[in-house]
């Protein structure tokens, strides 16, 4: 195995921005005349607090109604790549990425009656949170008749694991309780906590948990790998060589974490052990519809949470043919998105699958000699291309608190591209297409459709 090539790169931004400051900006954007307000290390680029170190040095206003807020705001990128050829014949390409911002606001103000500053009043911190992960282990997994799903039943079970052990961390929670049915749950953390749900949700469709996880540890760790692989060895068996020139396999798997925005919850209230100690002041029913004792409130708020997964394509074959102008393509494609919604709570599951037959031909040096530019007949390579798909999709709600799935759309779609290009002149591209696309309903929601789209477009590259 041979490692052609390495990349990993970490970007970050950062921004302070803060009000009431008095000092006016010079060289360098500091007042020389301030003690050199606001610093050195500030205009470099720290993001260490400096209010209270402002405040003692007179920097700042004692205004009393002063309602501009303090920001502070962060992004992190961090991004890999490598390059890996095992064979002269066969490569890979290893990528992940992660990305996550955060904005963080508040309002310091001057209290006139004690005279002192207030610092972090309303805080607000909001962002969002993206991440490759490795979910394959769970992609051929799910062995669900018609809408059933194996995983989600395997999510509605491992809730119990994960309340279990936040109660069992959290020396708030009275342990193990029995309902008025007898029915146990975890006082503060029953099946629809948030905390609950969300890392039962990454360990069912993962197949990982989050290390340390907690009401404010909800991010995973590093980004786990995905990949392409390309491979032309088919090419280079003798019996093959007669009937194709070349032959190309490729491979891509690409799959992310996507928590869409969070914001800091204002009932949170910790104690000193940072420990959640407020309640939800709405009951949460179980199963059987007896109240049981409020949830814990969440250190973060979070709408939804997303995992895509994608095989683009699971698999392709790029056919070149030994005669001359010929070639044809084959192509499975398959995609899976997973939405967990708090409000309800339910899960969203839409799969897709397609595949795509194709062949082109291209017309060496066609000659046409009814038109001319410049005294000369038009010449050059003529290129036909046609694709045949069908793609199959299927939408299903599961909801969490009744346990029951249910489809809510999908369709057949049936998709006849093809395209004629034509070089006019070395400046100047002719495009004639026509594409056909039948979209059939899998419910009676909805009507069967047919489009068509054709026409033709001039590319014209100015220099």
């Amino acid at each position: 195995m041979m490692i052609k090539t390495v990349n990993f790169v970490v970007q970050q931004t950062n921004g302070t921005g803060m009000p009431n400051f008095n000092p006016k900006s010079e060289y360098l954007g500091m007042d020389w005349g301030q003690n050199q307000a606001p610093g050195l290390p500030f205009i470099a680029g720290s993001q260490e607090d400096i209010r209270p170190y402002a405040y003692e040095q007179g920097w700042l206003t004692l205004n009393p109604n002063q309602t501009t807020p303090y920001t502070r705001n962060k992004s992190e990128t961090r991004t890999y790549r490598a390059s890996i050829e095992p064979h002269g014949s066969l490569k890979i390409e290893l990528n992940g990425s992660q990305t996550k911002s955060n904005s963080h606001t508040s309002f310091m103000r001057w209290d006139s009656i004690s005279n002192t500053y207030r610092f972090d009043e309303s805080v607000n911190e909001t962002g969002n949170f993206n991440t490759s992960v490795f979910t394959l282990g769970k992609s051929f997994t799910d062995k669900g008749r018609g809408v059933e799903s194996e995983l989600f039943k395997e999510f509605l079970v491992i809730r119990q694991d994960y309340a279990r052990q936040l109660s069992e961390s959290d020396p708030n929670s009275s342990g193990l309780q029995t309902n008025g049915l007898g029915n146990p749950y975890f006082d503060g953390y029953n099946p629809t906590q948030q905390d609950v749900l969300m890392g039962a949700f990454y360990e069912t469709y993962t197949g990982r948990k989050i290390q340390n996880y907690g009401t404010k540890k909800i991010f995973p760790g590093f980004p786990m790998p995905n990949w392409t692989i390309t491979w032309d060895g088919l090419g280079k068996i003798k019996s093959l060589q007669k009937i194709f020139r070349a032959i190309t396999l490729r491979h891509s798997y690409k799959s992310n974490y996507t928590i869409g925005g969070y914001a800091n919850n204002l009932l949170y209230v910790g104690d000193n052990n940072d420990r959640v100690i407020s309640r939800s002041p709405v009951q949460n029913p179980v199963i059987n519809g007896t109240a049981e004792s409020a949830n814990f409130t969440p250190y973060y708020n979070v709408a939804s949470i997303v995992i895509s997964e994608g095989f683009q394509p699971l698999i392709k074959l790029d056919l070149q043919f030994v005669k001359p102008g010929w070639q044809g393509n084959f192509e499975i494609k398959r995609d899976k998105t997973v939405t967990l919604n708090f409000t309800g709570p339910q899960i969203i599951e839409t799969k897709g699958q397609e595949y795509v037959i194709g062949v082109g031909y291209r017309y060496p040096k066609l000659t046409i000699k009814r038109l001319s530019i410049q005294g000369k007949p038009l010449q050059s390579d003529l290129n036909i291309k046609i694709d045949l798909s069908y793609r199959r999709n299927v939408s299903v709600i599961r909801r969490i608190v009744d346990e029951i799935s249910t489809p809510t759309g999908g369709t057949n779609i049936i998709t006849l591209r093809s395209a004629i290009d034509y070089q006019l002149t070395q400046n100047i591209n002719l495009r004639i297409f026509y594409d056909w696309i039948r979209t059939t309903p899998q419910t009676s929601a909805s009507f069967p459709t047919s489009n068509v789209n054709a026409g033709f477009s001039l590319r014209i590259n100015l220099q």
